[in-house]
Formats: structure tokens, C-alpha cells, sequence
């Protein structure tokens, strides 16, 4: 008896950056491409999708990239997407509730979960289903099947979902409009994406919430371009049962969204999208880092000023305290659309005075790392990106002069936590950065 195959299903969206489309993404058993479109693919002043896909003004290392099917930045297997798009989705309970929005189990992949918040993802993205009539016989062969194989089945995908919204990482958050600010923070709706978001404290208990406060205050104040952020009162998020869920009379933390502007949408992409990353190897070694001051120096619109802007960074991390800056905590933005800018900062957190730190061994060991640092790990670094060591030395000396004179009296005005009080005043003494 002989047997019909089984043929195999395929599904398709549309990746639109802005107004361009720049692609399609095509799974297949598992396997995920994106397949830049003619249009894309044959511009060169082409929007920049993200820098682990094109080199703004090199053509030659962007076709090598565009023309092989297989490379890792376009192509990953075992339903897993490539690292750009994956690192588009949350990870954990945020994972789940974006999950949960979907219909159909086949659609609770990666793959339909993105869609499920493909008009309110992180940048100018927009990811929706593709229309199966007219999609390009250059996209459909990007999923052929084998010679004598029977053609893929072009299978339904589930659009977007009313208010979802789609930003990375695992702390309990929520993406808001502020529509009715100063009143009220709501869901975003459609064709109004989020403009806040929301991190959310624990239940009965936001110290954390007042420990990024003021930790990002303190980073402000030692020269870091931080994005702006204030808490509020969990109240005023018209979310039914979300206060009463957590507690009364505690707070949020609302933090404007640099990739939202009055009258647009900036693009932007986090440090594992830029270098080809998945979000679980988020945590770079100093090489990553380095490789992304270097493309930031190469590329950048802002040049020596970003580059700057990067070591003073690493100096306020290091002096608050802050061993959780992991690549995913290092955005780049692109503000003309091609080439990239250092966005501003965002997740700094005194982790050092978190309950449990002793307990955190990875960031234990970073921290121990960061107490061992001087002046000439600095110089290093420097020569390891073929930097002039005098912008990051000084960097580095300005943001030390800066850190002493202002934070033991801005951590009184702020009303600062004991413990993120105690740990920023001993690293300050202690500290053999600190003494630059």
C-alpha cells in the first residue's frame, strides 16, 4: 500500500521597519529564516534592521550576510528564532502571559508569540501574518521542500492581540500608555502602542522599586544619560486587581520608553541582538563589551561621545554596585535610522544591597571583579579597542570626581534604603576605583 506523505506546514510574517518591509520570517518544521525582501536586499541606503544583519556603508560584509541562508543571524532550528527576533520576546511569567493570548496551541511558539505583540515590540518593528496570495515566490522557495517532495501547506498565523506588548527580560513588568498620565497609566490599544513601562514591585514589598530609583538618580548625577524614570503609586495603573494582587500603598516604577517618541517610533536593539546573541548567553564576557564600544566608535553618530558615554558606565556600575549589566542592559538606538547611537541607560540597580546578594554567584563573581579594578584596568581596556586612553581615563576620573562629591549627600536627599545607603558610601571608601 502505498503512502501519501505528509506534507509539511509552513508560516510566514511579514517585518516591516517602519514604512520599509524588510523581510519575511518562514518556518518550517522547527526551522526559522528570515528572508530579506528584493527591495530591502537591494537597497543601500536601507534602514537598519539590526547590525548582526547589515553593516551600514559595507556591502560587501552585508551580502555575505543576506546571501547565505544559513547564516546564524538569519537562520535557527528547534523552534527557536533568530537571535535578532528572539531577543524581541520576554522570558519567563511575561513569556507565559503573551502565550496565554494565543487561540491555537501551534501558535504558543516563539514564532506565533511574536506575532501575538507584533504592533508593540521593542524599536520600529512591526511583525504581522503574511498574506499567503501574495507572497513572493522568491519567500515560498525559502521553504521548498526537497526535489519530488510535495509543496509546504501555507498555514495560518494568529495577528496581534488587542494591548499586547512585547519587552524583554524577566522582571515582572507591564508596557502602559500614558495617555492619561499624572491620573492614570492604562493598556496600550491598537494603533497606539506603549509609550511607559511599568516594572512592578514585589508583592508587599517594593524596595527594589525605590533601589533602581535611586540607583539611577545616583548614575544621572556621576554623568551617565539615563532614561527618565520616577516611581508612582501602583494605584494609578488601571489594571483590575493588580494593586490589590500585590499589596496596598505601594509603588512602581515608570520609565519612559526611548524608542517612543511623540511622533514616532525609534529603532533599537539590545547588545545580544547587535552580536548575534540568544538572550540566554546574555551575561559577556569583557570581549562582547569591547566589541560593541568598537562598533559604536566605527559606526556610531555620536563617535568619541558615545564611546565616553560607555566607560562612565562601567564606572558607575562598578562603583554602585551594579554586577547585573549584562549585555541585555546595553541597547543601541538609531535615530537616523542607519547608524546606531548608545541609548539611554536603563536596569541600574544596586544589586550588591539585594536580599540574598551572597547567594547570587554569578554576580558575585562579577563583583568581584569590579573591586579589583583600577585605573589601568581601564587603560587596558582601552588598548584592547585601540582606543586613545586619555578619553577613557578621563572618563573614568571624571565620573569617580563626580560620584564622591554628590552621592553621600544626594543618597540623604533621596531618603535612600539603608542597605543601598551602606553599600554605596563603603564602596566609595573602599573601593580601589574610587581612589582615582
Amino acid at each position: 500500500m502505498t503512502m501519501t506523505p505528509t506534507r509539511a506546514r509552513a508560516r510566514f510574517l511579514d517585518v516591516r521597519l517602519g514604512d520599509t518591509l524588510s523581510g519575511y520570517l518562514c518556518e518550517i518544521d522547527q526551522a526559522c529564516r528570515f528572508v530579506p525582501a528584493d527591495g530591502y536586499r537591494g537597497d543601500r541606503d536601507r534602514p537598519t534592521l539590526s547590525l548582526s544583519i547589515t553593516i551600514p556603508g559595507d556591502e560587501d560584509v552585508t551580502s555575505a550576510i543576506l546571501d547565505n541562508p544559513f547564516h546564524p543571524a538569519l537562520y535557527n532550528t528547534g523552534g527557536a528564532l533568530p537571535p535578532y527576533f528572539a531577543g524581541l520576546l520576554p522570558e519567563g511569567e511575561l513569556l507565559k502571559r503573551l502565550e496565554q493570548t494565543r487561540t491555537h496551541p501551534e501558535d504558543r511558539t516563539s514564532f506565533g508569540v511574536l506575532a501575538a505583540a507584533g504592533l508593540d515590540l521593542p524599536g520600529a518593528l512591526e511583525v504581522t501574518p503574511s498574506d499567503a496570495e501574495t507572497l513572493p515566490e522568491s519567500v515560498r522557495r525559502a521553504v521548498a521542500s526537497p526535489p519530488g517532495g510535495a509543496p509546504p501547506e501555507i498555514a495560518p498565523v494568529e495577528g496581534d492581540t488587542e494591548g499586547a506588548a512585547s519587552i524583554s527580560g524577566v522582571q515582572n513588568k507591564l508596557a502602559l500608555s500614558t495617555a492619561h498620565a499624572g491620573r492614570r497609566y492604562t493598556m496600550p490599544t491598537r494603533g497606539h502602542p506603549s509609550d511607559l513601562i511599568a516594572k512592578l514591585p514585589a508583592k508587599n514589598d517594593d524596595s527594589q522599586i525605590w533601589n533602581e530609583y535611586v540607583s539611577m538618580q545616583l548614575a544621572a548625577a556621576a554623568g551617565v544619560d539615563t532614561a527618565s524614570c520616577r516611581p508612582m503609586p501602583l494605584s494609578t495603573v488601571d489594571v483590575e486587581g493588580l494593586a490589590e494582587a500585590l499589596g496596598p500603598d505601594l509603588h512602581f516604577l515608570a520609565v519612559d520608553r526611548f524608542d517612543r517618541l511623540p511622533d514616532r517610533r525609534v529603532h533599537a536593539e539590545d547588545g545580544c541582538q547587535v552580536l548575534t546573541r540568544m538572550p540566554n548567553r546574555k551575561y559577556g564576557r569583557a570581549g562582547d563589551f569591547l566589541a560593541l564600544v568598537q562598533l559604536l566608535a566605527r559606526f556610531g553618530v555620536k563617535g568619541v561621545a558615545d564611546v565616553r558615554q560607555f566607560f562612565v558606565r562601567q564606572a558607575v556600575n562598578t562603583l554602585l554596585g551594579n554586577s547585573d549589566a549584562h549585555l541585555k542592559n546595553v541597547s543601541f538606538v538609531y535615530p537616523d535610522g542607519v547608524r546606531p547611537a548608545l541609548s539611554p541607560a536603563y536596569d541600574i540597580v544596586c544589586v550588591a544591597a539585594l536580599p540574598g546578594f551572597a547567594a547570587f554567584k554569578q554576580n558575585v563573581a562579577i563583583d568581584a571583579d569590579q573591586r579589583a579594578q583600577t585605573l589601568a584596568t581601564y587603560r587596558e581596556l582601552a588598548r584592547a579597542t585601540k582606543l586613545p586612553d586619555r578619553i577613557v581615563t578621563a572618563a573614568v576620573k571624571d565620573t569617580v570626581a563626580l560620584a564622591r562629591s554628590r552621592w553621600p549627600a544626594l543618597l540623604e536627599e533621596l531618603d535612600a534604603p539603608p542597605a543601598v545607603k551602606a553599600v554605596v558610601l563603603e564602596r566609595l571608601d573602599a573601593l580601589p576605583l574610587a581612589r582615582v
